[in-house]
Order: structure tokens, then C-alpha cells, then sequence
């Protein structure tokens, strides 16, 4: 049954019985639910100082800061990982696959330079000659990664009859090519 149809015959006069009844069950529900409705009732809430807010506040502003500081640390570490990891790969191979000169050749011709360098500057013969230090280092060339090289640096000591001399070698592991860094007379 429709409350409109019915209410209708109710205010004409031609309603039933059960429609009467029925318009008044619906009125009634319709009061109680506005009597409902128009109570004042006080709101759902909970008492506190201005002390727990204050806490509360600084707790979930602290705890949200952290959460992002780590989050964006985790971000730089992993971003910063990606692109070492990129150079220095791309790096290690090309120096890697670039060598030609192995560490004994190298130690031979940083002796030859050496005996030679020693020669051209004190016109001294040399007696006897040692290696004292050696390094293998990669040369990043930044311009271009593929044309890295690893280096050998190598300290080698000039004897001669008038004095020792440190002479320090570096020698390109790829084309051979041998370079006096530093020169020394003890």
C-alpha cells in the first residue's frame, strides 16, 4: 500500500479502515523519528587539558617528520647506489677490457724510464735498481666512461755511484706509455 494514495482517501473521507490505520502507524513513526531527531544531545567527545594535546600534536608531527627523513635518506642512498654503480661498472669494464701491458712488463718499463730519467738529469749510470711501491689505480676519464684505464704507479729505486734516487712511474696499462711523477734523491 502507498502512504501518498492512502492519505489521499483519508483526507476525502473514502479511506478503509486499514488505510486509516495505516496512515496513522506511518504518522506516527514520522513524529517519533522528528522528536528523535529535535533532541538536544550532547556530543560524542572526550575531556583533555591542553597538555595531552599538546603532547599528541608534537608526538604525531614528530613521528610523521621521521617517517619522511628516513623515507627520503632511502630514496638518495638507493638513487645515489644506481648511478655509482653505473660509472663505476661501465669504468671497470672499459679499463678492464682496454689492458695490454700485464704488472711484470710494467714494473720493466717503469725501470727502464726510470734508469733512463735518472741518466738524462745527473748524467749518472745506473748501478742497480729495485721496485719499492706498487699500485694499480683506475684512471675515470669523466668525459667519457669508455675510455677509462687502470695506471700503474710504481716507486722504483735508482742506485748510481754518486747517490739512491726514488723516481715514481706511472705506466698506462693500455697503450704503455710511461710518465715521471715525482723525482728524489735520498
Amino acid at each position: 500500500m502507498k502512504f501518498d494514495e492512502a492519505y489521499e482517501k483519508v483526507l476525502n473521507g473514502t479511506a478503509t479502515d486499514e488505510e486509516k490505520e495505516y496512515v496513522r502507524e506511518q504518522v506516527r513513526k514520522a513524529e517519533k523519528i522528528e522528536s528523535l531527531l529535535s533532541e538536544e544531545r550532547e556530543p560524542v567527545t572526550v575531556t583533555a587539558d591542553a597538555e595531552t594535546i599538546k603532547k599528541a600534536r608534537k608526538q604525531v608531527t614528530l613521528k610523521g617528520a621521521f617517517i619522511i627523513l628516513i623515507t627520503v635518506i632511502a630514496c638518495l642512498v638507493i638513487a645515489a647506489g644506481a648511478i655509482c654503480g653505473g660509472i663505476f661498472g661501465t669504468a671497470v669494464s672499459s679499463a678492464k677490457s682496454a689492458q695490454k701491458i700485464d704488472d711484470a712488463y710494467a714494473e720493466a718499463l717503469a725501470e727502464t724510464e726510470a734508469a733512463a730519467y735518472v741518466y738524462r738529469v745527473t748524467e749518472e749510470e745506473t748501478v742497480d735498481s729495485r721496485i719499492t711501491d706498487f699500485d694499480k689505480d683506475l684512471e675515470i676519464n669523466s668525459s667519457r666512461l669508455k675510455s677509462s684505464v687502470y695506471v700503474y704507479y710504481i716507486d722504483v729505486q735508482i742506485v748510481t755511484a754518486a747517490g739512491i734516487y726514488e723516481v715514481d712511474i706511472a705506466v698506462n696499462s693500455s697503450t704503455g706509455f710511461t710518465k715521471v711523477v715525482d723525482f728524489d734523491r735520498e
